[in-house]
């Protein structure tokens, strides 16, 4: 595509049309087949930061109120390009036998089809061919947006794409199952499968904003508010950094339990399973300290992302003396330990839990964790169900405004979100 600036809009659509611009058609090809976009503002000669929006279809999208943000983002000086796809069941992504609409999406929820998992693959073959074909789109500055099922797409697609910087929902659908047209779909469990909730984890620590008004009864106020708010409590609970395998020391390989691994120095103390204790299944790990010496057993190392805090915990039962330790240890990519914290549990004749937090350095990137018999201390403790997980700052935005014609985007919201858009995407 050439550079320069397409003609006049054929059509008004009131406050949010973004004059002069006109929809440039174009079609990417690929595994999904043709796929038909619309692109709206300046075609660029370099790779510019880029909004998808989503709506009704390409030109409910991209020349109506629908336009949103990209109201303000298609105008200098931010230059945004406007992209846009048919959501399934409307436009040209129609499904043999199915209504188009939301009806069909609740016909292909019955028959157990993931319409939102092909929408997913048509956008980002979109996407990817304009950034390695058309060399419009700057893969480092793609945001995504969308009003009522659009939003719905737009949550759902930056969940699927990490290259999404972040995603607006206005007036979003978050729940299918508050839709009218899902009434067919109530016994049917696959629903839940292909709501927001179940597909929360890769939004959680991304920027996320979402605005609707304080009477939507048609996509449901309260379930916006509590999409939000799951998003923000999963960043606060900490996410699984990778499963700990055998962390509850059950299963033996040459009666250890592998992978944790114990310091091959030559030691006067033990470390190994034993029966003779266990918090949950039938074994732990018995560490006996020796005044003089110390043991560490370890797990293997996991990946580390720099300015996430890491937490890990366990439960640990004492028969006699001073416990071992738990520790957190960060390494560069040399192999170098940069960082560590730990705990010690005070000893207790019952199963009591720890836990240790620490943010991972810049230049950090495995974490382990140890559990350590100190040099300095002499007893036997118990340690069981290690875990580890990792927390991120929230970067959920929710905007509940007074909107008493119930399923509208709130006044303010266009004008407010851009500027957010462009905060997180840049200039």
């Amino acid at each position: 595509m050439a550079a320069g600036t397409a003609g006049a809009l054929t059509s008004t659509a009131g406050p949010a049309q973004a004059a002069p611009f006109s929809v440039v058609y174009g079609t990417a090809p690929g595994p999904a087949g043709d796929v038909g976009y619309g692109l709206l503002g300046t075609i660029p000669s370099a790779p510019a930061p880029t909004l998808v929006i989503l709506s009704l279809t390409i030109d409910r999208a991209l020349t109506s109120s629908h336009l949103q943000a990209g109201t303000i983002l298609v105008e200098p000086p931010a230059n945004y390009l406007c992209v846009s796809i048919d959501p399934p069941c409307h436009g040209g992504h129609l499904y043999p036998g199915k209504s188009e609409g939301l009806p069909g999406w609740a016909e292909l929820a019955v028959d157990e089809h993931d319409f939102v998992a092909d929408f997913n693959v048509r956008l980002k073959q979109v996407l990817d061919h304009l950034i390695d074909v058309e060399q419009l789109v700057d893969p480092d500055r793609i945001a995504v947006a969308g009003t009522s099922r659009g939003g719905f797409l737009a949550l759902r697609y930056a969940a699927f794409d990490p290259r999404v910087a972040c995603a607006v929902g206005y007036a979003p659908v978050t729940d299918l199952r508050q839709l009218s047209e899902f009434a067919i779909a109530a016994s049917v469990p696959f629903v839940d499968e292909l709501s927001l909730a179940a597909h929360l984890d890769p939004l959680v620590g991304r920027p996320v904003y979402i605005v609707i008004g304080d009477r939507d009864v048609r996509v449901g106020t309260d379930s916006a508010i509590e999409a939000a708010r799951a998003l923000s409590a999963a960043a606060v609970t900490g996410l699984p950094v990778a499963d700990i395998v055998n962390p509850s020391f059950e299963d033996l390989t040459g009666g250890w339990p592998a992978p944790w691994t114990m310091d091959p120095l030559p030691r006067t103390q033990t470390a190994g399973p034993s029966t003779a204790q266990a918090h949950t299944g039938t074994r732990s790990l018995r560490v006996e300290n020796v005044s003089g010496t110390g043991v560490a057993v370890r797990t293997p190392r996991l990946p580390a992302e720099p300015g996430s805090q890491y937490t890990a915990t366990s439960w640990v039962y004492t028969e006699s003396g001073t416990p071992a330790t738990m520790f957190l240890e960060f390494f560069k990519a040399s192999g170098a330990r940069v960082a560590y914290e730990f705990v010690a549990p005070a000893a207790s004749s019952t199963w009591e839990d720890v836990s240790v937090s620490a943010v991972a350095p810049a230049d950090a990137v495995t974490v382990d964790v140890m559990i350590y018999g100190a040099i300095q201390a002499a007893g036997v403790s118990y340690h069981d169900d290690v875990t580890l997980t990792r927390s991120v700052a929230s970067e959920v935005e929710l905007h509940v405004l007074s909107e008493p014609d119930g399923h509208t985007t709130p006044p303010g919201a266009p004008e407010h979100s851009a500027a957010w858009i462009e905060g997180h995407v840049g200039p």
